[in-house]
């Protein structure tokens, strides 16, 4: 027989700006982290590179966001990545300036956030998530 293979259940929040969050640990700290599948890659802010121990890989390269101007970034090593209770193994992240999100959030009365998992990570832990019940499925 096959044995049945357990999900992991991480609890999200629904945000004021109606934006998708869950509380993470990158490398041991505590983050806040946005779940956004539109975005490609997940990133960390450059700023909090320091906070979250997270060492350059590579050289800076620019990147592509929502808007129309491109930001320098550089790709940093794997990192411990913890979801709720759950330690979900090794992860990249890109860090990037992330100012003007946090502004945006700022200016909605919002809370800022640490960084954003992108469709990389869903696609590789084959997350579901259930909107219903708000929970991210591994």
């Amino acid at each position: 027989m096959f044995e049945k293979a357990t999900s992991k259940k991480i609890k999200i929040k629904l945000t004021k700006t109606r934006h998708l969050i869950c509380q993470a640990r990158i490398n041991g700290s505590k983050a806040i982290l946005l779940i956004d599948t539109g975005a490609s890659n997940s990133c960390i802010a450059m700023s909090e590179k320091d906070h979250f121990k997270i060492k350059e890989k590579g050289d800076p390269f620019e990147a592509s966001g929502a808007g129309k101007d491109k930001v320098k970034a550089i790709l940093g090593h794997k990192c411990d990545l913890k979801l709720g209770r759950h330690a979900v193994g090794k992860h990249s992240f890109i860090l990037l300036d992330m100012e003007h999100i946090n502004a945006t959030l700022a200016h909605e009365n919002a809370k800022p956030i640490d960084g954003i998992l992108g469709a990389d990570f869903f696609k590789k832990k084959r997350a579901v998530i259930d909107y219903r019940n708000k929970t991210l499925n591994l």
